[in-house]
């Protein structure tokens, strides 16, 4: 994810339609819609009845949707979690991390993240639940959208002006809290503000009831920003000049050293 990221050109021809309905398809689930009707999921996927029936019969036979017992409805089915088991495990990060990460989280008492970006929305990838009374309820493969959280300004940040316009365009902006940036060219402003600070703090920045700090993680060969080291707890839980002050330095010590580590693993394969 470097600073001169471009963004890559697609040819229509090579695109497969009916693997891109059902992708969408396994997308259309999510928190709040954990099982559908295939009236349901036609709606949302923009297909007729009859297209999203065999989308679903298809997943359903690959072993992808599970088809609910005395019921019309469907559910992602535990092949899916194969998919994500093979891309924490294929990324280099979570094992060297994790004796970092868990010291981070004893120093701080709060929960700790690893977080990623992946097009316009960050993804955390690791939890480490705090120690202190305050449980986290972000889970691994949580998403949001980057360009309201300071996590995903920072990892933005890595990139240059033109791919974030590129990688902003048509984009449908969704408001936060009264600071969330609401076009591209607030966006660019917040990023040129931000851009090559070791660390950024909100308090209530994304939600009005949650303080985090985030700090980068850098792939030390070419420079580049890989992922993001985060804290987070509920406004109030602990004083806001010890988070601004030793949390923000134990988060930064945090991501340097993960980077450092990250070399050094690199190095000596």
């Amino acid at each position: 994810m470097s600073g001169t990221e471009e963004p890559m050109e697609t040819d229509d021809r090579y695109i497969v339609p009916g693997l891109v309905r059902g992708l969408e398809a396994l997308q259309a689930f999510s928190d709040e819609k954990r099982n559908l009707s295939v009236s349901e999921l036609a709606e949302i996927i923009g297909v007729n009845r009859s297209s999203a029936f065999r989308i679903a019969y298809t997943l359903e036979h690959c072993g992808f949707l599970h088809k609910e017992d005395n019921s019309r409805r469907y559910s992602l089915n535990s092949r899916v979690l194969d998919l994500g088991f093979t891309y924490l495990s294929g990324l280099d990060l979570l094992e060297p991390s994790r004796p970092i990460m868990q010291r981070l989280r004893d120093q701080t008492t709060i929960a700790c993240h690893l977080v990623i970006r992946q097009g316009t929305d960050i993804v955390f990838v690791d939890r480490y639940q705090a120690t202190g009374p305050f449980t986290s309820t972000v889970g691994v493969g949580t998403r949001w959208p980057a360009h309201a959280t300071v996590t995903g300004q920072l990892l933005l940040s890595d990139l240059s002006d033109e791919a974030i316009t590129e990688l902003y365009r048509d984009y449908r902006w969704e408001t936060f809290t009264e600071g969330t940036p609401t076009s591209l060219e607030a966006l660019l402003a917040r990023i040129r503000e931000v851009r090559g600070q070791p660390a950024l703090i909100s308090w209530g920045y994304f939600n009005p009831a949650m303080a985090a700090c985030a700090a980068p993680i850098y792939r030390q060969s070419d420079s580049s920003m890989i992922a993001s080291v985060s804290v987070s707890c509920p406004l109030g839980g602990i004083a806001r000049e010890e988070f601004e002050g030793r949390i923000r330095d134990e988060v930064i010590a945090a991501a340097q050293s993960l980077s450092r580590t990250l070399s050094l693993n690199n190095a000596h394969p």
